[in-house]
């Protein structure tokens, strides 16, 4: 049986790159960004709804 060299794989595509790096290349690194950014601006826009949700009948209630 062959030694495998260590190494990790790309966490977008998959390829193996070096132990000490998470992207393969710019690309990768920058579509992770923007789906990283994009998750947490989901989160942000669900956070704000539950918020309306849980606080908006009370707010109601007062007002009228």
């Amino acid at each position: 049986m062959t030694e495998i060299e260590q190494h990790k794989h790309c966490l977008v595509c998959g390829n193996a790159v070096r132990p000490d790096e998470n992207f393969c290349d710019e690309l990768c690194e920058s579509k992770f960004k923007s789906a990283q950014r994009k998750q947490q601006l989901l989160f942000l826009v669900f956070l704000v709804i539950m918020g309306l949700i849980l606080f908006l009948p009370s707010i109601l209630k007062i007002s009228g």
